[in-house]
């Protein structure tokens, strides 16, 4: 992968962290709800430790240097692809993995919901940038 490649993976890693950042923000309330916790609770579990920021941002990075990897081997080298195969693949495999594991775990169609639609937004932005990127000449 070239250092063209890299910087387009991390901008895009650092694009659905932002994302991320905003989506939770706006999705605060039902979120907390969907999860069956309280703000307080959260506060008091995790206090202010930059663990579960770390770990999300070390796991979207996973998820765009995959998808820039897929994107190579199947040659989606233009936004619209990007955008595309991002997308498929959030629904495809993470959206569905969460259904599967909150099924079982009898969470709510919400959770599934707010959690589904962050990535799969986020990914489908990644590819879009990640695709879209072009070489200096």
């Amino acid at each position: 992968m070239s250092g063209a490649r890299h910087l387009a993976v991390w901008i895009a890693s650092i694009v659905f962290f932002v994302l991320g950042v905003i989506w939770y923000s706006v999705m605060a309330a039902p979120w907390i709800a969907a999860i069956g916790k309280t703000m307080e609770e959260l506060t008091r579990e995790q206090g202010a430790s930059p663990l579960p920021y770390i770990v999300g941002f070390v796991a979207i990075l996973v998820m765009c240097y995959t998808l820039a990897w897929l994107m190579h081997r199947l040659q989606a080298a233009t936004l619209a692809a990007g955008l595309r195969l991002g997308a498929i693949i959030a629904i495809g495999f993470i959206a569905a993995t969460l259904a599967l594991n909150y099924g079982f775990e009898a969470r709510s169609v919400t959770l599934w919901l707010i959690n589904s639609v962050y990535v799969v937004v986020g990914l489908a932005l990644a590819g879009a940038i990640i695709g879209g990127w072009k070489r200096a000449a």
